[in-house]
C-alpha cells in the first residue's frame, strides 16, 4: 500500500500463541522450557481506520518477569486497547501517556510486556503508513543492515560447551553468549573454554541475578581475566548496592538486565557508574519508544550497547535490530529464539531474513515481517480458534 497521511487506531486485536519449544537451557532464575513444550507469546495487531495494520509482540515468561500469557492478554484487552482506539497513530508520546494513565507504574514500569506489543505495534503501523522502515522512522538511512546476533551456549561443561560454540561458529555465528551463577562453580573455567572456541568472539556472561556477593568477588575477576568482554546481571534486580561492592575488584564491563526496565532506571545506574553500557531489550523495556529513551541516556552518558531479548519470536528480533540499526550498531544482538523455538508455521519466510547468524534488515516498510494468518490460527491459545 502506498504511503498516505497515518489514521487512527480503530482497532487492537490481541492473538495468544502457543509456539513448539525445540531445546531449552538453563539460567539462575529459572529455565525457558524444554524440548516438546510450548512457548506463550501474545502477538497484538492494530488497524487504523483505512485498514493498515502494525504487528507487535510480547513474550511473557514467569521466570523473567511477573507477566504470564493471561496477564499480558487480559491486560491488553481489559484496560490498554479501550484507552487507544481514536488515537491518532503518528501519537507514540501519547500513546504510552494513555496506557501509563490505565495502568500505571510501581517502582517501575507497570505490564512492560503488555505495553512492548502495543508499542512495537504502533511503530510498525506508523512506519507501514509511511512506506519506511522502522528504522527510517526512528533517523537511519534505508540501506540494506546486517545484524550479527550471538550464539546462546547452553552447555555448562567447558568440553562440550567449546564443542558447540565450534558449531555455532561453523553455522555463521561471530558472538557467544552463556550462562553464569548457576551455584555449581566452573564460571571462570567455562568461559576460557569458550574464549579459546571463540577468539574474536565478543563473550557475554550472563548470571541472572545467580551471584552472591562472595561469590561475584571472587570469580569476577577471573572472568575478566579469562576474556569476557561482558558480565550482566550479577546480583538480584532488588540489590543494586552490591553493584557499589563488585567496583572494589577488578570486573568486566558490567551491565544490569532485570533492574534496569525504565529509562529513569537506567538513568541512575549510569549516573552512580555502576554499569559500563546498556542492554537493549524491548519487551523488558515497554516497548521501542521506551527503549529509544535508554539509548539516547546511554549515549549522554558515553555508553555503548548491546542488544538482547527473552527468546522472542521473529517479528520482536526484526524490530530490536532495526533500533540496534538505527543506533549504530552491527551487533552483538542475543536474540536467541531461533536456537530454542519453532515459528515456521508463522514466517515461512524466514531463512530469507535470518541465515549465516546474522538478521539482514532490506527496504521494506515498517519492522519487516508479519505473521503467516493460518500460522496464526494454527498456533493460537484461543480454545475457540
Amino acid at each position: 500500500m502506498s504511503a498516505s497521511r497515518p489514521g487512527r487506531i480503530a482497532r487492537i486485536d490481541v492473538l495468544p500463541l502457543r509456539v513448539p519449544i525445540t531445546a531449552g537451557f538453563r539460567f539462575a532464575s529459572g529455565s525457558a522450557g524444554a524440548a516438546g513444550e510450548r512457548a506463550s507469546i501474545v502477538l497484538v495487531r492494530i488497524t487504523d481506520g483505512e485498514g493498515r495494520r502494525g504487528w507487535g509482540e510480547g513474550r511473557p515468561m514467569p521466570s523473567w518477569s511477573y507477566e504470564t500469557q493471561g496477564t499480558v492478554t487480559g491486560t491488553i484487552r481489559d484496560h490498554l486497547a479501550p484507552a487507544l482506539i481514536g488515537l491518532d497513530v503518528t501519537d507514540l508520546r501519547g500513546l504510552h501517556r494513555r496506557m501509563q494513565a490505565v495502568v500505571g507504574r510501581g517502582p517501575s514500569t507497570g505490564q512492560p510486556v503488555a505495553k512492548a506489543a502495543i508499542d512495537m505495534a504502533a511503530h510498525d503501523l506508523l512506519a507501514r503508513s509511511l512506506d519506511l522502515p522502522l528504522r527510517c522512522l526512528l533517523g537511519a538511512g534505508p540501506e540494506r543492515r546486517s545484524v550479527a546476533l550471538s550464539y546462546t551456549v547452553t552447555e555448562h561443561r567447558p568440553g562440550p560447551a567449546a564443542e558447540e560454540a565450534a558449531r555455532a561458529t561453523g553455522l555463521g555465528y561471530r558472538h557467544l553468549n552463556f550462562k553464569v551463577g548457576l551455584g555449581s562453580g566452573g564460571d571462570v573455567e567455562l568461559a576460557r573454554a569458550l574464549r579459546r572456541a571463540g577468539p574474536g568472539a565478543f563473550l557475554w556472561a550472563d548470571a541472572n541475578q545467580g551471584y552472591g556477593l562472595a561469590e561475584a568477588l571472587r570469580g569476577a575477576p577471573g572472568l575478566l581475566d579469562a576474556g569476557v568482554d561482558l558480565l550482566e546481571q550479577p546480583f538480584p534486580a532488588d540489590q543494586p548496592w552490591l553493584l557499589e561492592r563488585l567496583r572494589s575488584v577488578p570486573t568486566p564491563p558490567l551491565a544490569v538486565d532485570e533492574s534496569s526496565v525504565s529509562p529513569s532506571d537506567f538513568y541512575r545506574y549510569a549516573a552512580s557508574g555502576l554499569v559500563d553500557l546498556l542492554v537493549v531489550k524491548l519487551t523488558r523495556s515497554g516497548g521501542i519508544g521506551p527503549t529509544v529513551a535508554q539509548l539516547e541516556v546511554a549515549a549522554a552518558a558515553g555508553l555503548p550497547f548491546a542488544t538482547s531479548g527473552l527468546t522472542d519470536g521473529l517479528l520482536t528480533k526484526m524490530a530490536a535490530c532495526q533500533v540496534a540499526a538505527a543506533f549504530g550498531s552491527e551487533g552483538p544482538a542475543a536474540l536467541n529464539g531461533t536456537q530454542f523455538i519453532d515459528e515456521t508455521a508463522l514466517y515461512p519466510g524466514k531463512a530469507a531474513i535470518e541465515h549465516d547468524g546474522s538478521v539482514h534488515l532490506d527496504a521494506t516498510p515498517g519492522i519487516g515481517v508479519e505473521p503467516d494468518l493460518q500460522g496464526l490460527r494454527e498456533l493460537s491459545a484461543e480454545e475457540d480458534a
